[in-house]
């Protein structure tokens, strides 16, 4: 975009252009009523030519008329973008870099001079920039002016090329095209140097311009100089070489199939497109544009898939599923969406002459979309289905791989229950001896389908009627048949075939017996049974098989559908991706590619129609100027096969009623009928060739009839409905709903009532496609087989070239270079652009307003032209307004953006003051209440506690009291009765002993005399007896001498004991007393500044009112004593302040008072407990409690209370502080009053 100085520069002066003469005759129309339709005004003379002088700009306040207009459709911004030089041929890249063009969702700019500099028209080219009056094309060869296979080409354009010597493809003698230089000319003769170092010497009529090496390998066809068939395939291969498998030609999408991995896909290349950091040719982008425009516009889009079988048509119908599921996830739905195409490869894909895994039917799957981009649902149609393949197919090809897949994955317990074999073992799967593919597992395969039928929610009991069907299909072809007659009538041989398919399909073999080798012919009211020779029973097995296939796979699709339309009622609008089967030509082509090349037919049509047709068709309805690009057009083929009565497909309609019509009639008929059709040329031996817009094919009638009218006798349908399995039923009851003829038709009267034949039931589905692509916006991929051999990295020139050809790719480049791909009415244009405009203008016509716009962003005028009522622009000039728009919607959100961060910043300042200040006060009086309520409790709680303990203390006191009383009588008692004893025992003692003494005496005398007189003394018994006492009083002396000792052990040990547990309760008592006088002098400190507080504080009141002083009595007066009560009284009266420092002061006191009480009552129980338990260790309480659990579980009481104590201890000081400030602030404000005073 241009500096606004340069925007706001004025123009100079000049004539009235047609475009102001345009003006000028539409400002007349403001006389007339708003809603009377304008007049045309004169078709303009030049393409887009834009008044030299500057209009006035709108007032302010200006308003379109009839209100706001729906978008218009706008080309999705995009960013430029330079390519490196690269290496091609050998030959240098020059420094310059090419510029990309871009079209699917990234921004496109035209090449700049540089890259124009070998063209003869680079001098007209920078004259149509300055401003000339006729504007012309960019040079590049064109239809018109450059004749290709080997003719003149334009005379300008070859001289030029001719006089500087540039590079040039040349004819070589082989019918190739060779890059060379031009080295020298001599007469008719030119030099060639190629680039294999060869010189070679041709005419120049055999020359066709090549473009500059430095457009070499681009990425959009539209950037070449010269568009010829070689510089075409040379593009194109040159980046098949890189791996750049994907070029745009124009809005269409070129995909060569790699046939191999490239690194081009995966999560990070999906994030590149979805972010808008990579603008390379990708299906990436055909979706993310398909997609933006479906959320823009709000119009359903298209993605049209087309190319020949093998060209990976169905592998890039799953990229672009696979980026549409990634942009709207989320849902759930995306997962389920992308399991659909294992399913439908399976049933519905089959390994070719041409590609192993080609779709041998044709798909829509219409992806739906909520409001918000998110993906609800989507449905899937079918079309033309080959169930020939089942019974039969060319050599080296397979069937379907589902059967192949299921006989080789299937786990032991299913094969039981189906009877399944390998696949060599069935007839329908070895007969083109080709039962596997290089590189695919088939068992793995399965395993992957198994999980994809779970993801659709497909039940197991489906599951299992699935994998039944295909079973009898399989079993259903080993059924034999053996000759009985002459005439070659069968019967049905009992083999496994015939058992085993009748258990599957849950009939009887004698039924199954009958529908394959009999036939009911009703004569009047009777029936006749007639066996059938060998083909027709053949045929009636094959046509069975067939029948059983093709409806399991429409059961199937049903089933899917089902499962993804459970949120389709969120639906807002859709995408669709059409795959269908590609362009065929064989050589033998049957009922099967006429069909296909019919509908291929039907869509090149379509094709046509949207960029060739309606585009012209409206350049020249709007009356800008615009030359008419030549291009291939198929309706004469088209009205070859649809008209009426003489039109292929009625001829073969009526041919396929006659009973006794025959292929070879068939083709009779055709010669006789279409012979003057310029696209029809009748052959021999019952064949034909059509002219097709890919060329001319030739079609072998063999068959045609006989697949047209598809025939399935009474006799199958019957079996069908007489199964015991549910599926075989439906089908039966499927086909009979598709007879003309449904409220009359019995089972017996199937084959008498006219059907629909194939091509008719094809066309109606054809003609509902088509309908359907016609209400969305296209957006068209071809698809390109590089080679047949399918072989990587190998290109075949003629074939890509048939290709490109068939596709229409070289007209659509040549229309795309030179048309107008956007278009937007000038209300619509006014109304998403006019708020661009710096300065208001005069009159507020939507093309003056246009008109300014881009006179402001300086839009070249060869960018654009003017209609009616539409503006034209070139690719890539919407990108440039989008731009400006994109950064005008940013500065004014960037303004807003700072200007509501300020308000609301502002606004949540006050909030948060506003709600700081409510908590605050709050939460002061939440804590007041809090506070006051807690107080209550704590006295409360001591209140009690105080009572409850002295009555527990009560109570044990007394208890032990009564015990110890009881305890000291009964041992005093037995101390005194022991005493007792013991004394009474002495006593008896002692008087026995004195008169034994006395008697001993007495006869211890006698018997000394006596024995001194006889010189001997007697022996008596009492001394004996005294000695035996003696010895055991002796005795027991030892006893108890040992017992002392032992008692004096044990007393020593308990005293050791005893002084241990003293001192450690010493230590108890000193560690409790040392915290109890910290306790006590806390308090004392807490009492002396409450003092100091409560002093000041009256002082302060009695400093407030000393003239209110009032005293009580005389007596008062004289002694100077005060009533507290009085003066507190009056004084708080009087002052209001000083009732709240007063009622603070009381607080303060009656606090510091309860905790010296607690103080001390709680010192005074600890005391009492600890002196208690010092009693009963020193055993001088008698108590049953254990002292040592009972001393710690006092400390533990004694730490909790010390801690509680503590902490209320220091929210009273705390609290008291609060006070002593608030009573401060109390008297400054009463001091301020009074100072004010």
């Amino acid at each position: 975009m241009l500096s606004a100085a340069a925007v706001m520069a004025p123009a100079a002066a000049t004539q009235k252009s047609s475009l102001e003469v345009l003006l000028e005759t539409l400002k007349k129309r403001d006389e007339q009523p708003k809603d009377a339709p304008p007049t045309l005004p004169a078709r303009p003379t030049c393409r887009g030519r834009l008044p030299t002088t500057r209009r006035p700009s709108l007032p302010a306040g200006f308003k379109l008329e009839n209100g706001m207009a729906t978008v218009a459709a706008t080309e999705a911004a995009v960013v430029d973008k330079k390519a490196d030089a690269k290496e091609i041929s050998g030959l240098e890249a020059k420094e310059e870099k090419p510029v990309k063009v871009s079209i699917f969702g990234a921004k496109r700019k035209f090449a700049n001079a540089e890259a124009l500099e070998e063209s003869p028209y680079v001098d007209k080219f920078h004259e149509e920039r300055k401003g000339t009056t006729v504007c012309k094309d960019p040079p590049s060869v064109s239809s018109a002016t450059v004749k290709m296979n080997g003719k003149p080409a334009c005379t300008d354009i070859m001289d030029y090329v001719l006089q500087k010597k540039l590079r040039v493809w040349c004819s070589s003698p082989n019918a190739k095209w060779e890059l060379g230089q031009i080295q020298s000319i001599s007469g008719n003769d030119a030099e060639i140097l190629l680039a294999n170092g060869k010189v070679l010497t041709v005419s120049p009529e055999q020359l066709l311009p090549a473009n500059p090496d430095i457009l070499d390998g681009v990425d959009d066809l539209i950037q070449m100089s010269y568009l010829n068939e070689p510089s075409v395939l040379y593009n194109l291969q040159l980046r098949y070489s890189r791996d750049l498998i994907y070029t745009k030609a124009g809005p269409v999408l070129i995909a060569v199939n790699p046939l191999k991995e490239v690194a081009l896909y995966g999560r990070s290349s999906i994030m590149q497109y979805k972010q808008k950091t990579n603008d390379d040719p990708h299906v990436y982008a055909v979706a993310d544009l398909a997609f933006n425009e479906m959320l823009r516009d709000g119009i359903n889009q298209s993605i049209i898939i087309s190319g020949e079988s093998g060209a990976g048509k169905t592998e890039t119908a799953k990229i672009a599923m696979q980026y549409l599921s990634d942009l709207g996830g989320a849902s759930g739905t995306e997962s389920e969406v992308l399991q659909t195409n294992v399913i439908l490869e399976a049933l519905g894909n089959a390994k070719t002459s041409r590609n192993h895994n080609s779709s041998r039917f044709g798909k829509l799957i219409e992806i739906h979309f909520s409001e918000t981009g998110k993906m609800c649902g989507a449905k899937i149609q079918t079309f033309l289905l080959e169930k020939s393949r089942v019974v039969q197919r060319a050599q080296g090809e397979r069937s379907y791989h589902i059967f192949y897949q299921l006989c080789s994955g299937a786990p032991p317990l299913l094969k039981k229950k189906l009877f399944l074999k390998s696949a060599s073992d069935y007839n329908y799967l070895k007969q083109s001896n080709c039962l596997k593919i290089d590189g695919v597992d088939d068992s793995k395969k399965f395993t992957v389908l198994v999980d994809a039928l779970d993801t659709i929610q497909i039940s197991k009991e489906d599951q299992m009627k699935l994998f039944s069907m295909l079973a009898a299909v399989l079993w259903l072809g080993n059924i034999s048949f053996s000759v009985i007659d002459n005439e070659n009538h069968v019967e049905v041989v009992s083999n496994e075939g015939l058992a085993t398919a009748a258990k599957l399909l849950g009939c009887t073999a004698n039924q199954l017996v009958t529908a394959t080798s009999t036939r009911k012919i009703r004569a009047g009211n009777d029936s006749i049974v007639k066996k059938l020779t060998l083909t027709q029973a053949i045929d009636a097995r094959d046509a069975l098989a067939k029948s059983i296939y093709a409806n399991l796979f429409d059961w199937i699709v049903e089933q899917i559908n089902h499962s993804l339309g459970t949120g389709r009622q969120f639906t807002w609008r859709s995408i669709s991706i059409l795959d269908i089967f590609g362009f065929e030509c064989f050589n033998k082509n049957g009922f099967e590619q006429f069909c296909i090349n019919y509908a291929n037919e039907r869509l090149q049509q379509h094709f046509n129609r949207h960029l060739f047709k309606l585009q012209q068709e409206e350049y020249l309805e709007d009356g800008i100027d615009w030359t008419p690009v030549e291009f291939v057009d198929n309706t004469n083929c088209l009205s070859l096969f649809e008209k009426k009565p003489l039109g292929l497909l009625s001829l073969l309609d009526e041919e396929s009623t006659f009973p006794k019509a025959t292929d070879f009639s068939f083709a009779n008929k055709l010669k006789q009928q279409l012979s003057g059709n310029s696209c029809f040329k009748g052959e021999k031996e019952g064949t034909f060739k059509i002219c097709h817009y890919a060329g001319e094919v030739t079609y072998d009638t063999a068959g045609f009839l006989e697949k047209n009218r598809d025939p399935l006798h009474s006799e199958s349908i019957q079996l069908l409905s007489s199964c015991k399995c549910e599926l075989p039923k439906h089908f039966a009851s499927v086909m009979v709903a598709d007879s003309q003829n449904k409220s009359s038709l019995s089972w017996h009267s199937v084959m008498d009532t006219q059907k629909q034949s194939v091509v008719t039931k094809f066309k109606a589905q054809l003609f509902k496609l088509m309908q359907q692509l016609e209400s969305t916006t296209p957006h068209f991929i071809r698809c390109i087989q590089p080679n047949s051999k399918q072989h990587p990295r190998l290109f075949e020139h003629d074939l890509v070239l048939h290709q490109l050809k068939c596709c229409g790719v070289l007209e659509v480049v040549r229309i795309s270079r030179t048309c107008y791909p956007i278009s937007i009415t000038h209300q619509q244009f006014a109304e998403r652009y006019g708020f661009l405009l710096l300065r208001s203008i005069a009159s507020q016509d939507p093309l003056s307003v246009s008109i300014a716009v881009l006179q402001q962003l300086n839009i070249p005028p060869e960018m654009y032209q003017v209609g009616y009522t539409k503006l034209f622009f070139r690719t890539g000039q919407v990108a440039a307004l989008e731009n400006a728009k994109r950064q005008m919607l940013h500065g004014t959100l960037r303004i807003q953006k700072h200007l509501r961060g300020l308000h609301s910043r502002q606004g949540y300042q006050r909030l948060k003051k506003g709600a700081m200040n409510l908590q605050s006060f709050i939460r002061g009086e939440r804590a007041r209440i809090h506070f006051d309520n807690l107080v209550k409790r704590w006295r409360a709680a001591i209140l009690i506690q105080k009572y409850t303990r002295r009555r527990l203390a009560a109570n044990m006191f007394n208890d032990q009291l009564s015990h110890i009383i009881l305890l000291q009588s009964v041992m005093r008692g037995c101390l005194a009765r022991r005493k007792y004893k013991c004394l009474q025992n002495e006593k008896e003692s002692k008087a026995s002993h004195n008169i034994v003494q006395g008697d001993t005496r007495k006869n211890n005398s006698e018997s000394r005399i006596c024995h001194e007189m006889n010189g001997h003394y007697p022996h008596e018994p009492v001394i004996t007896e005294l000695q035996g006492c003696i010895t055991k009083a002796e005795a027991a002396l030892r006893d108890k001498e040992e017992e002392n000792v032992m008692l004096k052990r044990q007393l020593e040990q308990y005293e050791r004991k005893w002084s241990e547990y003293e001192a450690k309760m010493k230590s108890m008592e000193e560690a409790w007393k040392r915290q109890l006088s910290s306790l006590q002098l806390s308090l004392v400190a807490a009492k002396k500044s409450l003092v100091a507080d409560d002093a000041t504080t009256r002082a302060a009141r009695t400093d407030f009112t000393p003239t209110h002083a009032q005293y009580d009595s005389e007596d008062t007066l004289s002694t100077g004593t005060h009533t507290p009560e009085v003066i507190e009284s009056r004084h708080h009266n009087h002052n209001p302040e000083a009732k709240v420092s007063a009622g603070n002061s009381d607080r303060r006191v009656n606090a510091v008072n309860h905790l010296a009480k607690e103080f001390e009552d709680r010192r005074q129980v600890f005391e009492d407990d600890a002196g208690f338990l010092v009693a009963v260790k020193s055993g001088q309480v008698g108590s049953n409690m254990n002292p040592d659990e009972e001393l710690r579980k006092l400390k533990d009481r004694f730490a909790t209370w010390k801690k509680d104590y503590k902490s209320r201890l220091k929210e009273t000081k705390v609290n008291l502080n609060k006070v002593g400030t608030h009573d401060e602030k109390s008297r400054k404000r009463w001091w301020g009053k009074k100072s004010s005073k």
